[in-house]
């Protein structure tokens, strides 16, 4: 029986909805979306930033 700690949290999600198994991201996918994520990031802190000042 395998342990669910071993099992990617993605694979037991695909698995209760039927999926295939999801594949791995490749380079250029990657990169693209560390960086969707650093400006998710920025926007953020812009936000916040911005929220402070009114505050003040």
């Amino acid at each position: 029986m395998t342990d669910d700690a071993d099992v990617p949290p993605s694979r037991r999600l695909a698995a209760v909805l039927g999926l295939p198994e999801p594949k791995p991201f490749s380079e250029e996918e990657e990169r693209a979306y560390q960086q969707w994520l650093a400006d998710g990031d920025a926007q953020v802190e812009e936000i916040l930033t911005r929220r402070r000042r009114q505050a003040a």
